[in-house]
């Protein structure tokens, strides 16, 4: 496997590492499941198939100032600094720029034409009995990176992670000085990184303390992952209020809506370092590009908050691959449009993620709606620039995979609407 790069930090709740994923019970439902088939996501590697955890690391390793480039130790700041909505703290250096929000975040600092960051993701993934000894495996990168146990704040977590020894195992501009993994207080994955221009290497051993020092400043904050219990809640999102039974391992990650679009964004946490499933699903007006990644390979009716459907399940092969559906009503609700579109890691939960979602169902809306057949198919999506819906906020598809850049995983810019409704 080759090694990380400022670009190919991966997403958090995909196949962490594909080195180390190989080849590559549901709720309650009226609904058939699908009659796709397919095997579920490969189970982890049997314990004696694993290395020993990673050497630990001594505080008196830790001790002495360490530079990397222009940037010292001796800089970090006494106050910590939360990420991921104070999922996690740390200490950085001063004038450290944030960027982020709830699944991902990042602190950087430009100085005399180098930047350095760390940066943190929300894994959705689970550590086992064996967490320390697959993180252990997965720490090496393909062989250019040493895995080791840095203890953080106080020592209440340890970092599993891969600390730079070969410059030449770093590829790009921006690369990954540390990179490794731990646990909170319910067993659920955090994912950590320090990165650095690639200039910098030119001390690789000021720059492997310097990141390790970093780690050693993590800390939990106060903030926990809310997943399912099977009760049934609901949730108001602008004009619309859902009601559903989340099931357990998972999370109601992100609820966004405006006068025309309200939507609800799921995550199910597999086990580490593997399993992913991502689920969004909404009432639209204007519902743009919702289709997910990959080559369709059948279709299967259904029903989606009140309205006939038709899901088009697709497959992109990976690895690590990428089981999706997705579905936009040709009915309408009112002048809204059901909308869903979904990415798992197995065959298996894309059938789960398909039954939850039909089981979501609209409590209110706060303005008078009606449902019934649309004129023809559904409307076609007001197009922008470069072929771009200029009715979406921000787009669905949202594949858990290492294309995304970790370094850009900032908060994504607002398209604009313009016209008579303004805008979004």
């Amino acid at each position: 496997m080759r090694a990380m790069t400022g670009k190919s930090f991966l997403v958090a709740g995909a196949c962490l590492v594909a080195a180390a994923c190989g080849d590559r019970g549901a709720p309650a439902s009226a609904t058939p499941p699908l009659a796709t088939g397919g095997p579920a996501a490969k189970p982890p590697e049997a314990a004696e198939e694993l290395p020993p955890p990673a050497r630990a690391v001594a505080a008196a390793e830790l001790a002495g100032e360490a530079s990397c480039g222009p940037f010292r130790s001796g800089e970090l700041e006494g106050a910590e600094k939360p990420l991921l909505n104070d999922r996690l703290r740390v200490r950085f250096l001063p004038g450290g720029a944030a960027a982020g929000g709830v699944e991902s975040g990042k602190i950087e600092v430009k100085r005399e034409g180098a930047t350095i960051f760390v940066g943190a993701r929300e894994a959705y993934l689970r550590g086992d009995a064996e967490f320390e000894r697959r993180a252990a495996k997965a720490a090496t990168f393909g062989g250019g990176y040493e895995p080791l146990a840095v203890p953080g704040k106080d020592a209440k977590v340890t970092i599993v992670a891969g600390v730079l020894r070969e410059p030449k195992a770093a590829e790009g501009d921006v690369v990954a000085l540390a990179h490794g993994w731990f646990l909170d207080q319910n067993r659920d994955v955090l994912d950590v990184a320090v990165f650095a221009s690639r200039g910098v290497l030119a001390d690789l051993k000021g720059c492997r303390l310097f990141a390790q020092k970093v780690l050693n400043t993590v800390g939990l904050g106060p903030k926990a992952m809310a997943y399912g219990s099977a009760a049934e809640v609901e949730t108001k999102v602008s004009y619309a209020t859902f009601r559903y039974r989340l099931p357990p391992d998972w999370v109601l990650a992100e609820a966004q809506g405006i006068h025309d679009f309200a939507r609800l964004h799921f995550r199910k946490r597999g086990v580490f370092p593997q399993g992913f499933t991502v689920l969004q699903l909404a009432l639209d007006s204007h519902p743009g590009d919702w289709a997910s990644p990959g080559a369709e390979e059948g279709q299967q009716k259904g029903r989606l908050l009140g309205l006939p459907i038709n899901w088009r399940l697709t497959r992109e092969p990976g690895p690590p691959a990428v089981f999706g559906a997705w579905a936009v009503s040709a009915d309408l609700a009112g002048r809204d449009h059901a909308v869903a579109s979904l990415q798992a890691g197995s065959a298996a939960d894309r059938d789960e993620a398909v039954r939850f979602a039909e089981s979501v169902a609209v409590a209110r809306l706060d303005r008078p709606r009606s449902i019934g057949p649309a004129s023809g198919a559904a409307r076609r999506p007001r197009q922008g620039r470069a072929g771009f819906s200029a009715g979406r906020r921000r787009r669905p598809r949202r594949r858990p995979a290492a294309s995304r850049p970790w370094w850009a995983s900032g908060p994504r810019r607002r398209r604009r609407r313009r016209g008579r409704r303004g805008r979004r």
